[in-house]
């Protein structure tokens, strides 16, 4: 049996988990950059949501996300082999960004690293890395780990309704027509992740005030509860939700007693840029 001091986990700041679960498992997080007009951050470590939100009510511009660059994913990955250890990276969704290549490019030139394209994002792709580190507590190989959530990946759900398409349009993702249909017959869409391809499609297209939206969307997800793994379910939203809302979800998830965890996080930077406010997420792995 592997000890699971000698593998380490790591991942994208796209993850979105919540900082106490990222401490409490020792997942490394490697951010991914945000650009601001000519500032450069570290997203989730010097930029938060609401600071993109200022900038574009300020400017009107959506910021510019910049994908972890080859040298830096090789830096953090030779530095724990250099320890002994082994990597396990799950990353970004190679369909929405270039982190996941820049990552295999750098464990090409390394030995014992690992890398899984989580096809997903934000605590989908977080649901992933709390797998790799359940199955590293269990013992198994960090070969092993890459294969067993390698399986899970096609299994992983990742929706998310929009209270608008305000920030899809600026991002060149939603055409003016689609916008204006959208603002005028009162749409909010659920995009969904393909497993596929990594990408984003339109899942479902919702009508009605933003709230009752809401608790369709959430009851609409709590119907394939029968096909879902028990052991953790995540409701995460990027600014903006109400609380009665989030408490709804939580109260109806948990009401179903069958989740050993229901994890309620702040989506980060990224979902944030190309979604905007008052978006709310359902995520989970399947059977």
């Amino acid at each position: 049996m592997t000890n699971i001091k000698d593998i380490a986990i790591t991942t994208d700041s796209t993850c979105d988990l919540p900082q106490e679960l990222i401490e409490e498992n020792e997942i490394t997080v490697i951010p991914l950059t945000v650009l601001l007009g000519d500032s450069v951050y570290r997203d989730g470590v010097d930029i938060k949501p609401a600071d993109i939100y200022a900038y574009v009510d300020k400017t009107g511009e959506l910021p510019k996300t910049s994908a972890v660059t080859p040298a830096e994913y090789y830096e953090v990955f030779k530095k724990i082999v250099d320890e002994g250890k082994k990597v396990v990276h799950i990353g970004f969704s190679s369909g929405l960004s270039s982190s996941f290549q820049n990552a295999s490019v750098a464990s090409s030139e390394l030995d014992n690293v690992y890398c899984v394209d989580s096809k997903t994002l934000c605590t989908a792709q977080g649901l992933l890395v709390l797998k790799a580190c359940d199955f590293r507590a269990k013992g198994l190989d960090a070969k092993k780990i890459a294969d067993k959530v390698t399986k899970l990946v096609p299994k992983v759900s990742a929706t998310f309704v929009l209270d608008g398409l305000e920030y899809l349009h600026k991002g060149g993702r939603c055409s003016t027509v689609a916008r204006f249909g959208a603002n005028v017959l009162g749409i909010k869409p659920s995009i969904a992740v393909d497993n596929q391809t990594g990408k984003l499609e339109v899942a479902k297209k919702y009508r009605g005030k933003t709230d009752i939206v809401y608790k369709q969307y959430i009851t609409d997800r709590m119907n394939e509860i029968k096909r879902i793994e028990p052991d953790r379910v995540v409701i995460a939203e990027s600014g903006g939700v109400s609380p009665k809302t989030l408490a709804f979800a939580k109260g109806v998830i948990e009401g179903k007693d069958k989740f050993n965890q229901v994890i309620v996080t702040d989506a980060g930077c990224t979902i944030s840029s190309h979604c905007g406010p008052k978006t709310l997420a359902i995520f989970y792995i399947k059977k």
